[in-house]
């Protein structure tokens, strides 16, 4: 008996693929994602790129380039968020790695699961460097996309997190909100 040759072949598919590892693939759902406000897409996005990046080590522009840029479903402003959320992610990395630490409870970082940890440091770039953004838009976008990407119990995890930090970044005059992102207005 001979032994067939395994060929891979390409996926068909009409939206942003990018390729992990051998067998794991992000497709995006062109009718789910009509749905959804274009920023929503960027953090989504910008979630599988930090995933993506972690996962194989490729760095975050080049996958920027592979999955948000030529998406037809972001604008220029949304394009623009996921860039910016991107390069804050790159200089600030270690920052967000303590900011969730710091946060844990008789709990270890590496029994979070990947998706939930990328998701609480997007939340905390948000916090910080995004003054029109209010808090409570970015826990609830968050929790929502936890919902379509992670565990069952994801969203609650990642909204208890969430609030503790930003209670800590209130508290420490960290929060740099603005306009309708006022966190008394927000709140």
């Amino acid at each position: 008996m001979q032994q067939e040759e395994f060929e891979e072949k390409p996926i068909e598919f009409n939206g942003p693929i990018l390729k992990i590892e051998n067998e794991e693939i992000f497709e995006n759902d062109p009718e789910r994602d009509h749905k959804l406000a274009r920023r929503r897409i960027a953090r989504e996005r910008v979630m599988q790129v930090l995933y993506a990046h972690i996962q194989g080590g490729e760095d975050t522009d080049i996958l920027y380039g592979q999955l948000i840029k030529n998406d037809p479903l972001l604008n220029e402003q949304s394009l623009e968020f996921a860039r910016q959320l991107l390069l804050q992610y790159d200089q600030h990395n270690d920052e967000l790695i303590e900011t969730i630490t710091g946060k844990l409870k008789h709990w270890d970082l590496s029994r979070i699961a990947l998706i939930d940890k990328i998701l609480i440091e997007i939340g905390i770039l948000e916090f910080k460097y995004f003054p029109e953004i209010p808090p409570k838009a970015t826990i609830n976008e968050l929790i929502e996309i936890a919902k379509d990407f992670s565990t069952d119990d994801s969203g609650k995890f990642i909204n208890g997190i969430l609030h503790a930090i930003k209670e800590a970044m209130t508290t420490a005059n960290e929060m740099n909100k603005e306009g309708r992102g006022l966190i008394d207005q927000s709140l």
